[in-house]
């Protein structure tokens, strides 16, 4: 049996979820973060796991999925505080649209998700080492 294909399932899996953590936290960092002189405020991003069907049917169930970092079109957060240096005729200021909670739950699944792949390697290579182990007495 080859276990590198365990291995490499497991691998991508933490990558992908590291991946979605850096970028939670990277929204969770920018959450008050208000409109540049130019009036653009941060746009909140999301990670997208795309595999592709010809690299699945190639590789089997190691084929890794591509993921891609994509903003999410969300307007900003207007905040009524009137004595702000970035406050608009009316009074708001604009910060990004970046949903702690949601950002806060995307983690927290991202990091039980890595910590399952963490779990699944260490069990190929136990198994891995238990075979050589039973092959290694015959």
């Amino acid at each position: 049996m080859d276990y590198s294909q365990a291995f490499a399932i497991s691998a991508s899996g933490m990558t992908l979820e590291r991946t979605r953590v850096e970028v939670a936290s990277l929204n969770l960092a920018n959450a008050n973060t208000v409109a540049g002189p130019d009036g653009k405020t941060y746009q909140p991003l999301r990670v997208v796991a795309r595999p592709s069907f010809g690299d699945t049917v190639a590789q089997g169930l190691a084929a890794v999925p591509a993921a891609a970092v994509e903003p999410v079109l969300q307007g900003p957060r207007m905040v009524y505080e009137p004595g702000h240096p970035m406050a608009d005729a009316r009074g708001f200021v604009a910060y990004a649209g970046v949903d702690a909670a949601t950002e806060m739950v995307t983690m927290m699944g991202a990091m039980r998700a890595y910590e399952a792949n963490v779990a699944a390697m260490n069990t190929s290579l136990n198994m891995a080492l238990k075979a050589l182990e039973i092959g290694g007495n015959a």
